[in-house]
């Protein structure tokens, strides 16, 4: 074989460019999404009220809209639990904090309202979970709203925390 000619030569110093260069810009992404910081005014939202995103990246369960204060439909009925709504924030807060990569961004479960992010585990990318508890027939009940800061589809993974998240609170509270 014969070696490469300056031609040969080029086209490869040119492809080993853009390698470096994509490889540097993938870098840089992940070190964007790793580092960015959380805005409470953009994050803390109520969830009985927020609009839902026009991307399917989010996942809300509460009461119907025009019930408790609620203007949003969900995406499911959110269950009547037989505790006060502190032990049910408490409850959940307990659940929702011993979950992996998860802070609390505002609010706090004592006041009622509280919006946590939690990130991937590969490319650390947030989703927020804004919770209301409230008082309900005999007890009290919840909405959540759950959704994605970045992309456009989210393979269900806001669906499935809320879910495991209120399976774990029901086997606490009932």
């Amino acid at each position: 074989m014969r070696p490469p000619g300056a031609a040969g030569r080029t086209v490869v110093a040119m492809l080993l460019v853009i390698v470096l260069v994509v490889a540097a810009l993938a870098a840089g992404s992940v070190g964007f999404v790793r580092l960015a910081g959380h805005d409470p005014d953009r994050w803390h939202v109520d969830p009985l009220v927020a609009p839902t995103p026009n991307t399917p990246n989010s996942y809300r369960i509460g009461p119907p809209a025009g019930s408790l204060g609620a203007s949003v439909e969900p995406d499911m009925p959110a269950r009547t639990y037989p505790v006060a709504p502190g032990d049910l924030a408490a409850a959940f807060d307990a659940v929702a904090t011993a979950d992996e990569r998860v802070e609390i961004v505002a609010g706090s479960a004592e006041s009622g309202h509280v919006t946590y992010v939690q990130r991937s585990k590969a490319m650390a990318f947030p989703d927020y979970v804004s919770v209301r508890f409230l008082e309900a027939d005999g007890g009290s009940t919840l909405s959540v709203f759950s959704r994605a800061r970045y992309g456009y589809r989210d393979f269900d993974v806001n669906r499935q925390r809320v879910e495991r998240w209120l399976a774990a609170v029901g086997e606490r509270v009932g």
